[in-house]
């Protein structure tokens, strides 16, 4: 029973063994913990690793546009002088043939004359809703303008900028059609309203309406034409001559003719002289018509704001 008693027991005397086996197990419950301290600092320095690869790769790219650009810089160095001769030489040509065609008095007019109706035509229309425009741009709109333009920028916006815009835009387009009739009056609106702006509180002894001159113009070239032919001295002088001596008769009659008002008509008068001229040397095809309507309101309004510029004051003139 003893041996029985004590075979019992051994189990029990082998307890303690098996009660210090946890302790053996905690262990590898310890080392993946070590472990995973490892690998976070390997992907710190990972991490570390990857931007600054990322900004060596963004100071390589700096690198090679510096590069990119001193090869251009070096380029335009050398080929600089060539382009600009022949910059120089392209314009050089291009005013020789703009003076040649206004010094031209002896060559017979050929551009048709339903051509130089249709240019005139629908230029005293934009330059109607310039005026217009001009009114609303002056006396309304030109307080809210002037937080974000000056009158100077305005001026340069209405009769350069603007324009040069347009002819880009609509330079592929058919000048016959309605729609770009209607884009031209939207242009000519728009540079009124900044021309308006430019000028705003500033006074002329007197000024001519602008769609006048292309008015006349174009109800006195067919009349005179069909008395003169296409002789060019005669037929552009009479037309010209006609809408000047309009412009002063009306001025005459209301009372406000004076140096400024004489000035505006003539500068208005040389205009549409000039762009005849240009055109009968061109010999544009019809759907062309609306560059050359941008180019005279353009000249009109450039006049306009060149004498306002010069002989306008900051008082309206004395009675």
């Amino acid at each position: 029973m003893a041996e029985g008693g004590q075979s019992a027991m051994e189990p029990s005397a082998a307890a303690p063994p098996s009660d210090a086996a946890p302790p053996a197990d905690a262990a590898p419950s310890i080392a993946p913990e070590a472990g995973g301290s490892q690998m976070g600092a390997g992907g710190q320095d990972a991490s570390i690793g990857f931007v600054t690869k990322t900004y060596a790769n963004y100071v390589q790219d700096i690198q090679q546009a510096a590069e990119g650009l001193r090869q251009r810089a070096t380029a335009l160095q050398q080929d600089g002088p060539a382009q600009i001769q022949q910059m120089q030489s392209q314009i050089q040509s291009q005013t020789q043939e703009i003076l040649s065609a206004l010094q031209e008095t002896q060559q017979p007019v050929g551009l048709p004359t339903s051509s130089v109706v249709e240019i005139f035509g629908w230029s005293s229309i934009l330059l109607l809703g310039a005026g217009i425009a001009s009114i609303i741009g002056g006396y309304v709109l030109s307080p809210i303008f002037g937080i974000f333009i000056g009158r100077g920028g305005a001026a340069i916006l209405a009769s350069l900028v603007l324009p040069g815009a347009g002819a880009y835009y609509l330079n592929a387009e058919n000048g016959s059609t309605s729609a770009t009739r209607f884009q031209l009056l939207v242009l000519a609106l728009a540079q009124g309203i900044l021309m308006g702006h430019s000028i705003s509180y500033t006074y002329l002894g007197g000024q001519p309406l602008g769609f006048i001159t292309p008015l006349v113009i174009a109800f006195a070239y067919p009349l005179i034409a069909g008395q003169v032919g296409t002789a060019r001295a005669p037929l552009l002088g009479g037309a010209i001559g006609a809408a000047l001596g309009v412009q002063l008769v009306f001025g005459i009659v209301s009372g406000s003719l004076s140096f400024s008002y004489f000035l505006l008509s003539a500068l208005y008068s040389v205009a549409s002289g000039a762009l005849l001229q240009i055109a009968n040397k061109n010999m544009s095809p019809p759907n062309r018509h609306h560059m050359y309507q941008i180019l005279l309101v353009s000249s009109f309004l450039f006049s306009k704001a060149l004498v306002y510029g010069l002989f306008g004051s900051a008082e309206p003139p004395k009675a």
